[in-house]
């Protein structure tokens, strides 16, 4: 497990039994499987989206099993989109290591990624109501629809801001609000501090995605764990670069991003330019937006060390460097 959530009381304790219930889950008879799941969740994530789950939890009466079992499973869906994502993306790199796609070839990862859908699957069937288990299908429906739009817009600079956040909301915010909402759900929460915890998780999930694509520009390679640019070299428009356009007055960043020939195109340019004009910062205040949403919606809950523990995650995830 990453130390993202290990300082905060309890969580490591908790995060370690769901670590514990996906090395259960993810065994197999194929020692293929059981290779690339083990090194994939030895890598250390931030396992954001059980913690949330498990936080949201908090404010009611939760069965511990009960939640440790629905964060392992919406962890596990997590790594396997990411399987999925780097099969897409033809990328190296996953947290520092090879990824699944880059050891075993496309053809096993799909395969691989589609195994641990299911194991997450089997899972939620077993400790889910079926109004969770049903949001969760379409969750994974909408996140597939995404990035067959991602895939199909690779390289169309022409992109809006609404559009970027469309994007980002059924790829990784929709998660974040399913994590926080099915946590408080299956705690027997009021609807009220339910629908306020899946508001919280959709503005949280908007934000930790626009600093992570403002990390793709900026960040530590060392500490983001990949390749800086590798979203741009793979034709993903993201925030800092759609800002920036809208500041390119002279037209020269403009230039720059009408590639004709991939393997010429100035990457390193494009990522100058992106800093000068101010692209990082005016998706910075994008991000701002977004966390203040969500603690405004935090402030409405209970008085609680929950709400206390929600407040500093969020105000962490803002300024995280990885």
């Amino acid at each position: 497990m990453t130390d993202f959530l290990a300082d905060f009381t309890g969580m490591s304790e908790s995060l370690a039994k769901v670590s514990d219930v996906i090395h259960s889950s993810i065994v197999s008879q194929n020692p293929i499987i059981n290779d690339a799941l083990s090194l994939l969740f030895a890598s250390n994530g931030k396992m954001l989206r059980p913690g949330l789950l498990l936080i949201a939890s908090q404010f009611g009466s939760a069965e511990e099993d009960k939640t440790i079992h629905l964060a392992a499973a919406l962890e596990m869906l997590h790594a396997a989109t990411l399987i999925h994502d780097d099969i897409i993306d033809d990328s190296p790199l996953r947290r520092g290591l090879p990824t699944v796609q880059s050891r075993y070839g496309k053809k096993d990862a799909v395969l691989i990624g589609d195994f641990l859908l299911s194991r997450s699957f089997l899972i939620t069937a077993e400790y889910a109501s079926p109004e969770q288990a049903l949001q969760l299908a379409k969750i994974v429906s909408i996140i597939c629809t995404m990035e067959i739009e991602q895939n199909t817009n690779r390289f169309c600079f022409d992109r809006s801001i609404r559009q970027y956040f469309r994007k980002i909301m059924g790829k990784t915010a929709l998660l974040f609000s399913l994590a926080c909402h099915v946590g408080a759900h299956e705690a027997n929460v009021s609807r009220s501090v339910a629908e306020t915890l899946r508001r919280a998780g959709y503005n949280i999930g908007m934000a930790f995605q626009i600093i992570d694509d403002i990390l793709d520009y900026s960040g530590d390679e060392t500490l983001v764990r990949k390749p800086l640019g590798i979203d741009l070299k793979s034709g993903i428009i993201t925030l800092p670069l759609i800002s920036a356009l809208r500041k390119d007055t002279s037209g020269k960043l403009s230039e720059l991003c009408n590639i004709k020939n991939i393997h010429h195109a100035d990457f390193d340019g494009i990522i100058n330019m992106v800093k000068n004009l101010g692209g990082i910062e005016s998706a910075g205040n994008h991000a701002r937006k977004f966390t203040n949403r969500a603690l405004q919606e935090i402030m409405k809950l209970p008085s609680s060390n929950s709400r206390d523990l929600l407040e500093q995650l969020t105000n962490r995830l803002l300024v995280r460097s990885y």
